[in-house]
């Protein structure tokens, strides 16, 4: 993904179809800080959340297309009824084993009139991209779990083929930077 700074995300917030109210309360720069300018080209997917980290906008590349959607996250979903513990997830984005504490739900509405939307287990840090190319401890603790013995490069493949079947499957069409 190309670099985007806080005036161009204003702009493809405004093309894209999004509340009025979440786009206020969007927090890019909170949501930003830890990228580093050259790290950007490495990502396919950032989250920027709203305060509570619960809403917010996804930013996805799969390809040379860039897509805009909102999200709602849910952790309180994967809880086992019986024993109250959070239950392990193999994230539907990246393949990544997730224990509990950092599992979530994340859902789509396929369009703003409807109530119709979509739901896939998640890593509930959004960090896909940093996941697939083994830069987190957690990726690292998923290689041994699923004894997984991809290289990077075919996990960030997968990564973008997932990321490429949801904007399908939701519909969307990809937004301009200029």
């Amino acid at each position: 993904m190309k670099s985007i700074n806080l005036d161009q995300f204003n702009e493809l917030i405004k093309k894209a179809t999004i509340k009025p109210r979440l786009k206020r309360e969007l927090r890019f720069v909170t949501s930003t800080t830890n990228i580093a300018p050259e790290d950007w080209q490495e990502l396919e997917l950032v989250a920027i959340a709203d305060r509570t980290g619960a809403k917010g906008v996804l930013l996805l590349a799969p390809s040379d297309d860039l897509f805009i959607f909102p999200y709602e996250l849910s952790t309180r979903a994967l809880t086992n009824r019986q024993t109250g513990r959070s239950q392990p997830i193999i994230c539907d984005l990246c393949r990544t084993w997730q224990a509990g504490s950092n599992a979530a739900v994340i859902s789509f509405r396929k369009d703003t009139q409807s109530m119709n939307s979509v739901s896939y287990l998640c890593c509930a840090d959004l960090a896909c991209s940093n996941h697939a190319r083994s830069k987190t401890t957690a990726s690292i603790a998923s290689r041994a779990q699923l004894h997984e013995d991809l290289t990077n490069g075919q996990r960030v493949e997968r990564l973008k083929n997932q990321l490429q079947k949801l904007t399908d499957n939701i519909g969307l069409e990809p937004v301009n930077l200029e």
